[in-house]
């Protein structure tokens, strides 16, 4: 993203002179003096208004051969698995058959669940080290209603052992975890986002339902009953994982959230826990039942191949 930055300014990224490059940007914007300087002015006003982020990875000039260099490569989730999870979850968000979208979503969880405890099983015979394999991702989150959009990703997050902080200063929410965790989980809440903004549209349009009040209660009673519902389909497949690899499944688990723990901690030792009032009794009503249509539990079927 920097590069391509520099590249619509016509910058070089080895152009070191700071005047050069403030030069370049004013012939592009083809800016008068006075716009420039407020531009500048303005640009140092809002950063005294910004937190201290832990950086994802490193600044330019910390580059060596290039962006890929400046951290460690960690495995993600096998292209292959992730287009056979999108594809069952696109099929959900397509379809008008609750029940047809229940199926579809029970299946790609379970895919997900399953794949997850496979790989954690893999990485625990493979002698790493956990802590080093835990990344930090950053999300927006925009409006309306951005903290049910946060709850929602909360309660993905939580099912696949994924810890979400959310800035609500600057609309941002940080999910650490594995990677293998990060990806599904972001697949999952994408998903989930397109079928809830559906079922709201679907609940009606009367003034009633119309009011942010009701909309905002709906999506939160949506993310709500999701992650109960994750919460036991999560149970459940790893009860059948448990059947199939015994008592080392548990410490195996157990180290893996204690890595993400460790280091979710590290980044962020003060952490303040907020709630949310519901304020229109309809709308959290119509939200749990737009979640129950949206079922993740179902029949269990192990990844093969």
């Amino acid at each position: 993203m920097w590069r391509e930055q520099l590249d619509e300014l016509n910058i070089g990224a080895d152009d070191a002179p700071a005047r050069g490059r403030l030069s370049a940007w004013r012939a592009a914007e083809n800016a008068e003096p006075t716009a420039t300087w407020t531009a500048i002015l303005s640009l140092l006003g809002f950063c005294n208004y910004l937190a201290p982020l832990t950086p994802l990875m490193a600044t330019p000039p910390n580059w060596v051969t290039g962006p890929a260099a400046s951290h460690p490569t960690r495995r993600g989730a096998e292209p292959k698995v992730l287009s056979r999870i999108r594809g069952l979850l696109a099929k959900a968000e397509a379809t008008t058959f609750a029940e047809e979208a229940e199926t579809l979503s029970a299946k790609a969880q379970d895919l997900m669940t399953r794949y997850a405890i496979d790989s954690a099983v893999i990485d625990a015979h493979a002698h790493t080290s956990l802590t080093d394999q835990v990344v930090t991702r950053r999300l927006l989150v925009d409006n309306p209603y951005p903290e049910a959009k946060v709850q929602l990703l909360h309660c993905v997050a939580k099912a696949n052992n994924v810890l979400v902080l959310w800035h609500q200063r600057f609309g941002l929410v940080s999910m650490v975890g594995m990677p293998v965790d990060l990806d599904l989980s972001e697949m999952l809440f994408t998903s989930l986002l397109v079928q809830a903004s559906h079922a709201l549209s679907e609940a009606g349009g009367d003034r009633v339902k119309r009011s942010p009040s009701f909309r905002r209660s709906f999506l939160l009673a949506f993310a709500t009953r999701i992650g109960e519902r994750l919460t036991i389909a999560r149970e459940q497949a790893g009860r059948d994982a448990s059947s199939q690899y015994g008592k080392e499944l548990v410490p195996i688990m157990a180290e893996r959230n204690e890595a993400v723990g460790s280091v979710f901690e590290e980044q962020f030792p003060s952490v303040v826990t907020t709630s949310h009032s519901i304020t229109n009794a309809h709308g959290w009503q119509a939200g749990r039942v737009a979640a129950e249509l949206a079922d993740l539990t179902g029949g269990r079927e192990r990844i093969t191949g």
